[in-house]
């Protein structure tokens, strides 16, 4: 398995950050530069309109055994720091890399999905990519039918929006 890296970019400009790096890297064919990720998340209005933002908003994750095209990242307009900020440059934990790559599993875009609640705001995800995935709810909006989230991520807490379809009360 590949080490995962997280680079902090300036939001709204990761689509185009993957693009531009992933191509300086695509240009290279002889050398394994390995593959950024931008994990995604359809939201669905009550209009019914849908769109896609980013999971994590600024991070981009780079898929790689071959850290010998830092300078290309480093370069490109847009890009911030790697995380975590101690010590320069590490992969993720094991943790955190399991976490990505269960996003990634089902691919660049998480669907909506159908969760359950309990009064005690625990969140059981009932349905796609989360199915299983137990945490906290820190924020509902019923009339827009999504919740605020809390995972953790390189040791800290992150809050993920995400939009259901259905609620049910345990």
């Amino acid at each position: 398995m590949s080490n995962f890296y997280c680079i902090w970019v300036r939001t709204g400009f990761e689509k185009q950050f993957i693009e531009k790096v992933q191509a300086v890297f695509d240009s290279f064919p002889e050398e394994e530069n390995g593959k950024l990720h931008c994990v995604g998340k359809q939201i669905r209005l009550k209009s019914g309109k849908e769109y896609i933002d980013p999971l994590f908003p600024g991070y981009v994750f780079w898929e790689t055994d071959n850290i010998s095209r830092i300078q290309d990242i480093k370069d490109e307009e847009g890009f911030i720091d790697f995380l975590p900020h101690d010590n320069g440059m590490k992969p993720l934990s094991a943790k955190d890399t399991d976490l990505v790559t269960s996003f990634l599993k089902y691919g660049s875009v998480i669907p909506v999905v159908n969760v359950q609640f309990d009064v005690n705001d625990r969140v059981v995800i009932v349905d796609g990519l989360f199915k299983g995935m137990e945490g906290f709810i820190s924020d509902v909006n019923r009339s827009n039918k999504r919740i605020n989230f809390a995972v953790t991520l390189m040791d800290g807490k992150r809050i993920l929006s995400l939009s259901y379809q259905e609620i049910q009360k345990k």
